[in-house]
């Protein structure tokens, strides 16, 4: 009995943190999850493999391209159109990584620490002249006006070639947040 309470009271809790988040600050936790799950702690001496942009990347014709092949609701596609025009301000992960942070079971700053400027990611990568390294790109959370679909497109950019883009497309089931689907991914 004491065991089933508490697993009730865990699960409580996960809901209740996840309640707490806004859209694209759960969205962002769960890429940042996903792609540094096998990135190791950043300590003393022990260079970072991946580095996140600490701007939104404004979304691009390519989102249009990646919903072709995709049942997506017509109107979600025209809300696409519309904000991929208009939606144009720069804006950073800062209050979202700050709010991430706050509550990281997953030890995810100590894998991620801070976020980097393109000039800061190639001032670091020219210093220790390493192929290695990976900036990590997240654009702008295009979240559909029902509020249980989402696409984002995810970058890694190296110095070097080997550079690769996926748009993620996420739906919203019962509050939570999963990735239904990969579309339109490249890599070079």
């Amino acid at each position: 009995m004491k065991k089933l309470c508490l697993l009730l009271f865990l699960l409580g809790s996960f809901w209740a943190s996840q309640a707490q988040e806004s859209d694209p600050t759960t969205l962002l936790r769960i890429i940042l999850e996903k792609y540094y799950k096998n990135e190791k702690p950043v300590v003393k001496n022990r260079s970072q493999l991946l580095y996140l942009y600490c701007t939104q990347a404004n979304n691009t014709g390519e989102l249009i391209e990646a919903t072709q092949k995709t049942s997506l609701p017509k109107d979600f596609v025209q809300e696409i159109r519309n904000k991929i025009n208009t939606d144009i301000a720069e804006r950073f992960w800062t209050s979202e990584l700050d709010a991430i942070f706050a509550n990281d079971s997953a030890k995810i700053k100590s894998k991620v620490k801070e976020c980097v400027s393109l000039d800061q990611y190639q001032e670091i990568s020219k210093r220790l002249n390493l192929n290695n390294q990976r900036l990590l790109i997240v654009g702008k959370p295009l979240i559909y006006s029902k509020g249980n679909l989402a696409l984002v497109k995810v970058v890694f950019y190296r110095n070097i070639e080997h550079n690769s883009s996926t748009v993620l497309l996420f739906e919203k089931n019962d509050g939570v947040w999963t990735v239904k689907q990969n579309l339109n991914s490249w890599s070079t």
